[in-house]
């Protein structure tokens, strides 16, 4: 079993060959050949749902969007601080723990990402412009 308290022990010493978490976009590229032939997509006409006799009752309903509490909020920001790409057990002891789904959490660190890199875009941006300025 997985000890996420061993990442938010913050008496927990760290040697010094122990690299800072980067930010650094991914590695990955998109599908770079994605067909744009749609003639043959069999489309459905009217008819179609007609024929078709559906329960609605059995349809599920999204759940509403929960934004996390305090207590919630404390530990993925701990996590956060020791790694910004948990592992997949990490998400997944995280999100039993907190009460969260594993893809809820993974969200949460994605977003806690971006934000980063938004924060950091604006202030290199702002550290532009003032060495413009005394540069005039």
């Amino acid at each position: 079993m997985l000890n996420i308290n061993s990442l938010l022990n913050n008496d927990c010493e760290q040697d010094n060959n122990t690299r800072t978490p980067s930010l650094s976009p991914s590695l990955t590229s998109s599908p770079s050949s994605v067909s744009s032939s749609y003639s043959s997509y069999p489309f459905p006409t009217q008819q179609d749902f007609w024929d078709k006799e559906e329960d609605y009752d059995d349809i599920r309903v999204k759940a509403k969007r929960r934004r996390a509490n305090g207590e919630q909020l404390e530990v993925l920001n701990r996590v956060f601080d020791r790694t910004f790409f948990p592992s997949t057990q990490v998400r997944a002891e995280l999100g039993r723990q907190l009460g969260m789904s594993p893809r809820t959490v993974q969200i949460w660190f994605q977003n806690r990402r971006q934000a980063m890199r938004t924060k950091e875009r604006q202030r290199l941006i702002k550290l532009r412009n003032e060495s413009k300025v005394k540069s005039a």
